[in-house]
């Protein structure tokens, strides 16, 4: 059937020990990837928050002086 080709046999219980070291460590990559994902979301939230308070402060602010000056 397959000619020239060798097959390797893992046999559960061997070689599964550096596997699941991979596999540890794959999972402390995806979380630190996740990690640094959140905060620079974070990050931005923090911004557009800022940014949306200072708008509805000039607005808010330009509204007052605007019925000041009309004198309602």
């Amino acid at each position: 059937m397959l000619s020239g080709k060798q097959i390797k046999v893992i046999k559960h219980g061997k070689g599964n020990d550096s596997q699941a070291v991979d596999l540890d460590r794959t999972r402390t990559s995806v979380s630190n990837r996740l990690e640094r994902k959140r905060d620079a979301i974070n990050i931005v939230t923090g911004w557009v928050s800022e940014l949306r308070r200072k708008k509805a402060q000039e607005t808010a602010s330009g509204f007052q002086s605007l019925f000041s000056k009309v004198g309602l």
